[in-house]
């Protein structure tokens, strides 16, 4: 199979997308812009400028979202106007900045960090409860990506860019446990690095292969199960959506492209789509 451009977005680093169930709308992220997207169900795209590189955007059980700015998180109106921090992120390691995130079955937020200039294990897996309380869940990252939730809730899967394992963990009360278990797969299950990922109705891992111009549908048991291209390398995260569910959304971005790379595949950047047979989980809302 084949994904389309849905919005020829021509992103420099697409990312974080998520979609918003109080109102049928797909939300992401231009991380280098500075930029939000929201694209509702008749088709229709506008794009909010922010203050700051945002690496993700959530929507809340309340009104407006949550939003990972580069060192902070905060709560944010349905416009991204007004900003409340509810939380600093490793105010102590200026080389990091926050990246993907998910929100957990009690309506908190996991969410990852990235060394963005020295590609060290230094950054780390973190837990936003919906009272507000910071936990460090996973130390010694590089980048984080693929964070996702089994329909059950009771697996969290993770994965380190630059390691290229999709790891899993089975999930203790309010997360305070973590018992991890054996990988989900290693860096050769499908093309490229795992990147943003979400988990569908069956169970099943979608992943954005970042490089390898794929996503990758990948069984609980570890087998790639479907594989759907796209016409540039640089897939980054994954979300569910559409009427049904069946619809799958992709954002890419154009960084660490060749001039002739980008002359080649003019839609990199773009947020692609395509109907998938499985739908997806609903989207949980944060209830910070």
């Amino acid at each position: 199979m084949n994904a389309t451009c849905l919005v020829d977005c021509r992103n420099t680093l697409g990312e974080g997308c998520v979609w918003d169930p109080r109102d049928d709308t797909l939300y992401w992220t231009d991380i280098e812009e500075r930029r939000i997207y929201r694209l509702d169900s008749s088709g229709n795209v506008i794009d909010f400028r922010i203050p700051e590189r945002a690496g993700f955007i959530l929507p809340r059980t309340k009104s407006g979202f949550v939003i990972g700015f580069a060192t902070r998180i905060a709560l944010c109106d349905s416009m991204f106007t007004k900003f409340t921090d509810i939380a600093l992120i490793e105010s102590e390691l200026p080389q990091t900045r926050v990246n993907d995130a998910t929100v957990d079955p009690d309506g908190g937020v996991v969410f990852g960090t990235f060394d963005e200039r020295d590609r060290l294990p230094v950054a780390s897996v973190y837990r936003l409860s919906p009272s507000g309380e910071l936990l460090r869940l996973v130390r010694d990252v590089t980048i984080s990506n693929g964070l996702a939730f089994s329909p059950d809730g009771n697996l969290m899967y993770f994965a380190d860019t630059a390691v290229g394992v999709i790891r899993r963990f089975k999930v203790g009360d309010s997360l305070v446990i973590l018992d991890e278990i054996e990988p989900l797969g290693g860096p050769d299950i499908a093309p490229g690095r795992p990147d943003g990922a979400v988990v569908d109705s069956e169970g099943y891992y979608w992943n954005a292969r970042v490089w390898g111009g794929c996503l990758a549908r990948i069984t609980p048991d570890g087998r790639l199960a479907q594989r759907i291209d796209l016409p540039t390398k640089g897939p980054t995260c994954v979300a569910f959506g559409g009427s049904d569910g069946t619809r799958l959304f992709c954002t890419t971005l154009r960084t660490r492209h060749s001039a002739e790379e980008l002359k080649a595949t003019p839609q990199a950047g773009g947020l692609f789509a395509v109907d998938v047979a499985v739908a997806g989980q609903r989207q949980r809302l944060c209830n910070l």
